[in-house]
């Protein structure tokens, strides 16, 4: 007879496994290919996209393969094919930016790209950014349009350890801005099966 661990037990142990990846100190996490494929699916994108953060380029290699134009760079070249560059020294627009930008400079990715995308901006971001007190007082006064929750929460290790597979911890989500909207932003889910309503 096989014993089984409890929830409790089996939460444990997946909260110590978790814990064996220490935080990236440029906060470069790996994200799975479906979020942006369910993104670029349900969220309309005119003109070309630039991922300003697109460590090993998935993003930019699933909007390619969706027929968008698409590119990438990085803080520092981490995948053939895309070049290293300093985004907060970029000074020319684009029409879209999307990307999954590190977690402790997203303020300064958010004004920065709304001071250069012409359309929209989307970075993926943990679902939980939006409710710090004054941080949401500033998000209230962007053009945020929509936030689109992912289901299942997604595995993103760090790039050290992209090899390595997991449940994800942490809950995401697809923050949308586009310029000149007003209002309040809408709500939505992203599934990992597109067939799921």
């Amino acid at each position: 007879m096989v014993a089984h661990r409890s929830t409790k037990s089996r939460a444990l142990h997946r909260s110590k496994r978790n814990k064996r990846w220490e935080r990236h100190p440029q906060d470069w996490y790996v994200e799975p290919e479906w979020p942006t494929e369910r993104l670029l699916e349900a969220e309309p994108f005119e003109g070309p996209i630039l991922d300003p953060a697109c460590g090993l380029g998935r993003i930019v290699k699933v909007a390619r393969r969706m027929g968008f134009t698409a590119t990438g760079s990085d803080v520092m070249r981490r995948a053939p094919g895309f070049k290293a560059a300093d985004f907060f020294q970029r000074v020319r627009s684009v029409p879209n930016i999307v990307s999954n930008v590190p977690f402790r400079f997203a303020m300064a990715f958010v004004g920065h790209s709304l001071n250069l995308a012409e359309r929209k901006v989307a970075l993926l971001l943990p679902a939980g950014w939006v409710q710090a007190d004054e941080r949401s007082r500033w998000l209230a006064r962007t053009p945020l349009r929509r936030i689109w929750l992912l289901t299942p929460r997604p595995s993103m290790p760090p790039g050290t350890h992209v090899t390595e597979r997991g449940n994800g911890t942490t809950d995401y989500a697809w923050l949308v801005w586009e310029q000149g909207y007003q209002g309040l932003p809408e709500l939505g889910w992203l599934r990992r099966e597109a067939s799921t309503p």
